[in-house]
């Protein structure tokens, strides 16, 4: 059995890593994954794979929500017309729609999670079943940017509450890339350690894929 989803994991991943077209990369990952447990019987990688699906069908959702819900939003407080009881019956409107966005945001968040997590035991599981040290490389990777985040958020966020309002008067009036870049850098040095450690995971995990041998029959 010609093995594709090797082929539409390595490329769904290489998109992740191209603006404009990432969001496509969830779905093509989740194919390959949704294949990956059909080929090998393991019931794990279909599970990560409908997931994604969700996850992202789930986040296209409260997107159109929230473009609706602003729209007609706008269309109630028309211009020109800005009458106390538009004001309210907008104000109103939005307030009444709060509870939806945060329960829809906290269901994608608690999916977002569960794939993270599910990511990271396919990796492995995908690891010992061809025998790769790329998937393995790829799951040690996720479990380091775990690690990461947790370190670098709040370190980040000292570093900025440190420096202080005197940050901004190293800054000049006009436009001197030459003197902000070097000042970010030092702030914000820690989330750019984490960008690196998610990148090395992408390019793992598109490797991985690539080096799916065509027939060889799983563990």
């Amino acid at each position: 059995m010609a093995r594709t989803y090797k082929w539409l994991g390595g490329i769904g991943y290489i998109l992740g890593l191209v603006p404009y077209v990432s969001f496509i990369s969830s779905i093509i990952v989740a194919i390959a994954w949704i294949l990956m447990g059909k080929d090998t019987r393991e019931k794990i990688f279909t599970v990560l794979g409908v997931l994604m699906l969700v996850m992202f069908a789930s986040a296209i959702a409260l997107i159109a929500w929230l473009f609706f819900s602003l729209m007609m939003t706008a269309y109630t407080v028309v211009p020109g017309a800005l009458e106390p009881w538009r004001m309210g019956a907008a104000i109103s409107q939005v307030l009444s729609q709060l509870w939806v966005l945060i329960i829809a945001a906290l269901v994608i968040v608690g999916l977002a999670i569960a794939v993270f997590i599910l990511d990271i035991i396919a990796h492995f599981r995908a690891g010992k079943i061809f025998d790769s040290r790329w998937f393995k490389a790829a799951g040690w990777m996720r479990i380091i940017l775990i690690i990461a985040l947790v370190v670098s958020i709040p370190l980040t966020i000292f570093m900025i509450i440190s420096a202080g309002p005197g940050m901004f008067s190293t800054i000049p009036a006009l436009p001197d890339y030459g003197a902000i870049v070097p000042l970010l850098l030092t702030i914000l040095w820690p989330m750019i350690i984490v960008l690196i450690v998610s990148l090395l995971a992408t390019i793992f995990s598109v490797i991985a894929f690539f080096t799916i041998p065509e027939e060889a029959s799983p563990a």
